[in-house]
């Protein structure tokens, strides 16, 4: 028995020595994550839903913004809100509208914007721009007032149709 051992070990020096390297069984290497989108100031990212992914790129004036003259409520400053997104769809299908909804703390949409119909293709990112210009003109919406939340909605077929909130701060003044 102590010769069967020692040729085992005699055999596996002798591989050893052949100068080839061991090899190991290759593990298949971990998917390279996404990057991550740059964090906008002022920008909290909240609740998505849906196949296509919403991402905010810019907004004027800037989060954050006190915006002065808007009169007794909100549809003194409609207009003067514009937000840039971009959309980037999992599946083709055509989008009836997009809106965006800017929330007061209460949940009441102050201010929205509508895009008109036109399509998506999957894996083909677009940019929409949309300015904030219909207005809730009812007593929740008087200045001063605080917008905290947006809402940005793709309305459409199921292959597109989504949804993605985030949290924010505008101020809007009498």
């Amino acid at each position: 028995m102590q010769s069967w051992a020692a040729l085992a070990l005699a055999a596996l020096l002798l591989a050893s020595c052949s100068g080839d390297e061991a090899t190991t069984p290759s593990v298949p290497a971990s998917p390279t994550p996404s990057p991550t989108p740059p964090a906008v100031p002022g920008l909290v990212d909240g609740a998505s839903t849906g196949p296509t992914t919403i991402a905010f790129v810019s907004a004027d004036p800037a989060l954050g913004s006190t915006i002065a003259g808007c009169g007794a409520n909100a549809s003194g400053c409609a207009g003067r809100i514009r937000m840039t997104f971009r959309l980037t769809p999992g599946g083709t299908g055509p989008v009836l509208f997009c809106t965006g909804f800017l929330h007061a703390a209460d949940k009441t949409g102050c201010l929205q914007a509508r895009t008109g119909a036109f399509g998506l293709r999957q894996g083909e990112a677009q940019t929409v721009e949309v300015v904030f210009d219909q207005v809730d003109t009812g007593d929740r919406c008087r200045t001063p007032l605080d917008l905290t939340d947006l809402a940005f909605v793709v309305e459409g077929t199921i292959e597109v149709a989504s949804r993605h909130e985030w949290a924010l701060h505008y101020r809007l003044a009498p």
